[in-house]
């Protein structure tokens, strides 16, 4: 992180009132306008053992490292008595309860399959094969959003540093 001129200390050595070089591990992660991300951070963990991970890992795995305990700490000043746990379950819950949408409407869906209409009532997309197209496309469309929401691409991630207070 670019400092901005001699005076600017990243946040966690500004709470430690100490000057803030230009090998400070922890400038890039702890912005000097954002104090309450150090603060989050060392109540949790405490600086000597964030800078103990940060020099025990590989530099390249640096950054989600301290994305995790950002993230972590963040939840645990919002959460105090759950944490992370407490999100994780929200979370579990919410996975859940798709999956459960999800059987009852695949159990809909072949209900609709079995029911036998007659002759020109069923071809709802007018190619006349009595609507199973459709049909076939419609489980496609939910089977797809299963697979994104079990491959993690609902992003239920840390708040962004510009949010935090």
């Amino acid at each position: 992180m670019a400092k901005e001129g001699p005076s600017q200390a990243c946040a966690a050595c500004k709470f430690q009132r100490r000057k803030c070089g230009a090998n400070c591990l922890l400038a890039p992660y702890f912005p000097p306008d954002q104090p309450k991300l150090f603060e989050n951070a060392h109540r949790l963990f405490g600086v000597s053992n964030i800078l103990k991970t940060l020099s025990v890992i590989d530099p390249s795995l640096r950054s989600d490292a301290m994305r995790s305990i950002l993230y972590e700490s963040d939840l645990r000043a919002r959460f105090p008595v759950e944490g992370c746990a407490g999100a994780i379950r929200q979370v579990a819950n919410q996975v859940y309860s798709a999956l459960e949408e999800l059987a009852s409407l695949n159990e809909q869906i072949r209900q609709v399959e079995n029911v036998s209409f007659p002759a020109g009532d069923s071809d709802c997309d007018g190619d006349g094969d009595g609507g199973g197209a459709a049909i076939s496309q419609l489980m496609k469309e939910i089977a797809a959003f299963a697979q994104n929401m079990y491959d993690g691409q609902l992003y239920l991630g840390p708040q962004q540093p510009s949010e935090n207070r």
